[in-house]
């Protein structure tokens, strides 16, 4: 990073690990946890160190580097006026040379500072001097793209309650017209507190809903192995993109692994294109298959056959959670998939949980069974009708 970010005699030092090449798919901009122990890429036996020194960025004192990529470097520091611990994430300085993207940059940040929810990162300021850069709310508890690495695949009570949050904090977004277009575990904090609450980061691609430049085909943005089909193809995307990528988090979740893996980007980017992810249940077997039909209608190549809003998302994850607390077999996705199951099957019957839990589920002996027994006297009541033996 270049001097001219910091006052205070010398540059930051990294303390962040190698970025992958250009052709690594995973990752646009790696999150590192808070707590990992930063080094300056030297051996510690040559004595090689942080500078003892705290570096300065107006009333901020920089601590350590969290994060860098392409879009951005981002520091833990300390708000010296509001004695509280923020991160700040500053533009590069390649591209504040220029003052298209400084614009561009303060527009989206300035965007995403709107968005006000428990389940999006909170931006505190966005300034320009002396250089582009906002200060946000710090999360201690690092990424979900650590959580997994840490752990592998979820339990599905905990990947519907962060799917949950993370389609609340996608809610928030849209309902200001902002689409994310690159959701993925890296993009997703987790506080340190027993909860791990979601919360969105990074929505330094965001865009308007209604940007023209969104309608601008052959621009490709985001993180290949969880964009969406029509991202892929640099088409024009609206707000089901996020879904669709929230999806592949889900699918991450369950299995372990991200939807569309191959070679480089370009090859990662056909498969979204073209292709239908692995079976989850080939990866892991007990996977419940009503998750596994949220994920795949997420995961349908037309936006008109996903779900058509995140709070939709966030009702059914909801909605499924509470009935595995407790203690009820959950039901169908949607009411979609084929012929609905009887009790003597031995099996729930297959009804939208959303009615389910409302209680709008009712057996065929009940008002429906009585209209029908009323619609067969009167028609019995009638000339030249016999009644039905």
């Amino acid at each position: 990073m270049s001097d001219s970010y910091i006052s205070g005699g010398s540059p930051l030092s990294s303390g962040a690990v190698a970025l992958p090449g250009p052709d690594h798919a995973e990752q646009k901009t790696e999150v590192l946890h808070p707590n990992a122990r930063q080094t300056t890429g030297a051996d510690e036996t040559d004595g090689a160190h942080l500078a003892p020194h705290v570096e300065t960025l107006g009333h901020f004192d920089i601590l350590e580097t969290i994060g860098r990529g392409g879009f951005g470097v981002v520091v833990k520091a300390f708000d010296r006026s509001l004695r509280r611990t923020v991160a700040i994430k500053m533009m590069p300085a390649e591209m504040a040379a220029t003052s298209p993207a400084r614009r561009r940059f303060v527009r989206e940040a300035r965007a995403a500072a709107a968005v006000r929810h428990e389940n999006v990162v909170c931006i505190y300021a966005v300034e320009e001097h002396p250089v582009p850069h906002l200060v946000m709310e710090y999360v201690a508890g690092g990424s979900l793209q650590r959580h997994l690495d840490e752990t592998g695949p979820l339990e599905a009570r905990e990947v519907l309650r962060i799917g949950a949050q993370i389609a609340r904090g996608l809610t928030a977004a849209h309902d200001t017209g902002l689409v994310h277009r690159d959701i993925k575990p890296a993009n997703v904090l987790l506080e340190s507190n027993a909860a791990l609450r979601a919360k969105l980061t990074d929505f330094g691609i965001a865009r308007a809903a209604d940007d023209a430049s969104l309608t601008q085909s052959g621009t490709i943005v985001g993180t290949p192995m969880y964009m969406a089909p029509e991202q892929a193809k640099g088409e024009r995307v609206d707000h089901r993109a996020d879904l669709f990528s929230l999806g592949s988090v889900l699918y991450t979740m369950v299995s372990g692994r991200p939807p569309f893996r191959a070679a480089n980007s370009l090859a990662v980017l056909k498969r979204v294109a073209d292709d239908t992810p692995r079976p989850i249940q080939e990866i892991i077997p007990e996977t419940p298959q009503w998750l596994c039909d949220i994920i795949a209608r997420l995961h349908a190549h037309d936006p008109d056959e996903r779900f058509q809003s995140a709070a939709e998302v966030a009702d059914l994850l909801e909605t499924y959670l509470a009935v595995l607390e407790s203690g009820r077999p959950p039901g169908d996705v949607s009411g979609r998939s084929g012929k609905r199951r009887s009790h003597r099957s031995g099996g729930p019957p297959r009804t939208h949980p959303l009615a389910e839990a409302r209680g709008r589920h009712r057996p065929r002996g009940g008002r429906l069974g009585a209209r029908r027994t009323r619609r067969r006297s009167r028609s019995a009541r009638r000339p030249g009708c016999e009644p039905r033996r």
